[in-house]
């Protein structure tokens, strides 16, 4: 949660935020987009739902080295909209929830644990919990969504309004939501 300064600007009030997620996974597909706004150095990766432009990000070409290579967005993956208020109106992050790689995780074990006696026993203890845990999933930002005031459904509760966000975007509507967002933004 982000903080703003309280009126009197000494103490930060927290900022509210309210989180929306796909109840199931759904089917994305992101390739590299032209974009003038990108920096130097930089590739912008868009997100598409049923061949509609979802959303957009910029990346590291490092970044996008990794998405291809793990080929992350091959399968349907948990969404999640991440909401707060600011202007214009709603400021919101879409993520998707990506399984970590069987090999990072591998990694993140101390390598000298292999030659402690110990290690053997705790290793059959931590693969049987493994067995029972949810996979280790971590958060790849897609991009940015604004929904200006004028436009809000819910504009008593943030959370029914950022479960709109994601239902537009996951069963349709987004593209003029992004062309909107864009054409405002941009004076056109």
């Amino acid at each position: 949660m982000t903080a703003a300064p309280d009126p009197t600007g000494e103490n930060p009030v927290p900022t509210p935020a309210a989180i929306a997620a796909t109840e199931e996974p759904v089917q994305l597909k992101v390739t590299l987009i032209d974009d003038e706004r990108v920096p130097s150095g930089m590739v912008c990766m868009g997100t598409y739902r049923n061949d509609r432009l979802v959303a957009r990000a910029v990346l590291s070409p490092e970044a996008w080295a990794q998405i291809e290579e793990h080929r992350f967005f091959d399968q349907p993956l948990q969404v999640v909209l991440v909401a707060r208020l600011a202007p214009p109106g709603l400021q919101c992050q879409l993520f998707a929830m990506v399984p970590l790689p069987q090999d990072e995780l591998d990694d993140a074990e101390e390598p000298w644990a292999a030659s402690v006696p110990s290690s053997a026993y705790e290793s059959v203890l931590q693969s049987e919990s493994d067995e029972q845990e949810d996979p280790q999933v971590a958060p790849i930002p897609l991009g940015n969504i604004v929904r200006f005031e004028r436009d809000r459904v819910h504009p008593d509760s943030l959370p029914l309004e950022t479960a709109d966000v994601l239902k537009k975007i996951i069963e349709g509507g987004t593209s003029e939501v992004v062309d909107r967002a864009l054409s405002d933004l941009l004076g056109l």
